[in-house]
């Protein structure tokens, strides 16, 4: 029975290799595809939110915080530039001094408290609680990805007025 199961998968997967080069192909670049996966372990665990609600403190809702040390409730986009303010990072990348942060999940008892639900770390890393960050490159194997580029700021309050 289990022979007959595999030698049918085996001819199905045959007859759509075949049938569809361009997905063997897709399949093949994404394999060999580069990938920067990293780890940033909790940084801090607040209400604060630099983008929805600027200058605001506590926030409406709560944030875990992970990255830059330069991380801030006031972080005006035209005037700051976190990662060249920041000296450290809770990053196993230590070259990235970004920001990331993401809402908490919290569980409901039956008593009616809440008690946050930790975010764990990705197998095969290590650090406390946090986020893993993942960039990928493009799959059509035709886009490029580069890097904001740096804009003054004078161009940038032109733009935006």
């Amino acid at each position: 029975m289990y022979w007959k199961s595999l030698a049918l998968s085996v001819a199905l997967s045959a007859h759509e290799a075949a049938a569809a080069p361009s997905h063997a192909l897709m399949a093949r670049q994404f394999a060999t595809a580069s990938m920067l996966r990293f780890q940033c372990s909790q940084l801090v665990i607040d209400r604060i939110d630099p983008l929805v609600q600027p200058d605001v403190l506590p926030a409406a809702h709560m944030h875990q915080i992970v990255g830059g040390n330069a991380f801030n409730v006031s972080m005006p986009p035209l005037e700051l530039d976190p990662s060249l303010e920041a000296t450290c990072t809770t990053c196993d990348f230590s070259e990235d001094l970004s920001n990331y942060w993401t809402a908490n999940l919290y569980f409901k008892a039956r008593n009616g408290t809440f008690k946050r639900v930790p975010q764990m770390v990705n197998l095969g890393l290590s650090g406390r609680e946090g986020v893993t960050v993942y960039y990928i490159p493009p799959y059509d194997g035709k886009s490029t990805v580069t890097a904001f580029p740096k804009v003054s700021c004078k161009l940038l309050k032109l733009v935006n007025t």
